[in-house]
């Protein structure tokens, strides 16, 4: 039952689409440009388990996301 549990059908979907989307990135794009914006998951968990299971968003959250999305930047910019 576990296996059809549109959670996890959801999320394995997901994952699938994510490596899509690696892959793709991986082929088009220099790594050094592609791999920076793998750490954007960290952002998109944090901003979606405050939407669907409503976990708290403190500021040491808040700070750390900042920080990672300011290494995106200025990691993509070199």
């Amino acid at each position: 039952r576990l296996v059809f549990n549109p959670w996890v059908l959801s999320g394995l979907a997901a994952a699938f689409l994510a490596s899509l989307a690696c892959m793709a990135a991986m082929t088009k794009l220099p790594l050094s440009h592609a791999y920076p914006f793998m750490s954007l998951a960290f952002v998109l968990v944090l901003f979606f388990s405050a939407v669907f299971f409503q976990e708290p968003l403190t500021w040491p959250k808040v700070a750390g996301m900042t920080l990672i999305v300011g290494g995106i930047i200025v990691s993509s910019q070199g």
